[in-house]
């Protein structure tokens, strides 16, 4: 087993101790030169695989999640001091463990195809990333919106689609040229909001004092600019945010008056960070975004080449999912790459198992029944119903504008 990493966490979450390994797991993918200025980051890590529920419990507690290509185990403890009767604050101890085996079953289906690695991995990785033509399309204007300078910018797409490795491409595309923050998760106030991302980008220096901060903050972009280097805030599961927290984060654009922005903003979600985006409270913060972009599912030809992609990629020598399967693949999936990843890996699997060497359709449609997985067209959003508008509560003669954020009355 690879090095682990150790927190210590108070009741709320909130970091007192934690090691260089588990700062390097939990804060990834972002370079770390500046720790204490992560507690929140962290913190919202942490409550993604740790549920609040685990104090009301008083027992150990195991947790699986993943980080980059790597899967971990983390081992929960609570933690008493026996050694002093006035203080009795709650301690939480954290071990995360590296190196775990693959799920049962994946060597099989690797076998299948002769391949030296899984095709059909949930987590995202730039190197199996495929370019669909809508793909295509929103990493140019997501390229030109930073190259520009010109700000905040926005994508769209229902869970499952893509969005985190859509993002994570872009970062290492641009990350020789720029200086790139990528986080989730939301921040109590500005002022941890500005410290999480300063330390993110490396700045030294930092106080506690928000003022200091943003004056430390603008000379520091006066200096990257000066020399070339942008600027790059990419926040991912956006539509988590609090409203004060993507107010503060795109207003980090406005430090500086001038046409080009100092820093460029990308926030990404679901179908929740639209409804923020086109409430009153956010109106002048929707103005102010120069690109809307939504994520479309595959259609059967751009899943066919999906897969095919990732197979080719990860080493497979021959064919493994027949001319039907593939057409199976593209409807029970809807074209969404998530399901798509899902239904490969239990169909390989699954015909491994019998000594199929070539994944038919039937294989597939058993794989759907068991992922119960529905043959039926993709709705854009994951919250809408089937035969359902996507806000049946819209005004009558009023429609969304061309991206999707104010109504506007309908041309006779």
């Amino acid at each position: 087993m690879d090095a682990a990493g150790f927190l210590l966490i108070d009741s709320l979450y909130r970091p007192i101790y934690a090691d260089p390994e588990s700062i390097k797991i939990l804060g990834y993918p972002n370079s770390v030169a500046a720790p204490g200025s992560l507690d929140g980051i962290l913190t919202q890590k942490i409550l993604s695989f740790l549920p609040r529920e685990f104090l009301e419990s008083q027992a150990p507690f195991v947790a699986h999640f993943q980080s980059g290509r790597r899967r971990y185990l983390c081992r929960a403890f609570i933690v008493e001091d026996h050694w002093n009767d006035s203080v009795r604050d709650t301690r939480i101890a954290l071990l995360l463990e590296r190196g775990l085996p693959g799920p049962p079953g994946e060597r099989k289906y690797k076998k299948l195809g002769g391949m030296n690695e899984d095709p059909f991995g949930f987590s995202p990785d730039s190197r199996f990333y495929h370019f669909s033509r809508g793909h295509q399309e929103i990493l140019s204007s997501l390229l030109a919106l930073i190259l520009d300078r010109r700000g905040t910018g926005v994508l769209l797409g229902q869970a499952g689609m893509g969005k985190t490795a859509l993002l994570n491409y872009l970062a290492e595309k641009l990350r020789p040229d720029s200086d790139i923050a990528l986080f989730s998760g939301s921040f109590e106030n500005r002022g941890e909001l500005v410290r999480s991302v300063m330390g993110i980008l490396g700045i030294d220096g930092l106080r506690r004092d928000l003022v200091q901060n943003l004056e430390h903050l603008k000379k520091w972009l006066d200096a990257r600019n000066t020399v070339g280097r942008r600027v790059i805030v990419i926040c991912d599961e956006a539509q988590d945010l609090s409203f004060e927290t993507i107010e503060n984060l795109c207003a980090l654009t406005d430090l500086e008056a001038a046409q080009q922005k100092p820093i460029q903003i990308i926030l990404a979600g679901r179908q929740g960070l639209l409804e923020k985006l086109s409430g009153p409270r956010l109106e002048p913060v929707s103005r102010n975004i120069n690109v809307f972009c939504r994520l479309a599912p595959l259609d059967e030809a751009e899943v066919r080449s999906y897969v095919q992609h990732r197979l080719r990629v990860a080493g497979c020598t021959r064919q493994v999912f027949n001319h039907e399967a593939l057409s199976s693949i593209a409807v029970y999936s809807r074209g969404i790459p998530l399901n798509i990843n899902m239904l490969c890996r239990h169909s390989m699997s699954l015909a491994a198992t019998i000594n199929l060497q070539i994944v038919d359709d039937r294989i597939v449609a058993d794989s759907a029944y068991d992922l119960v997985l529905r043959a039926q067209p993709a709705n854009l959003w994951d919250s809408t119903p089937a035969g359902l508008s996507q806000e049946p509560h819209r005004p009558a003669g009023l429609m969304r504008d061309r991206r999707g954020l104010r109504l506007v009355k309908t041309e006779k």
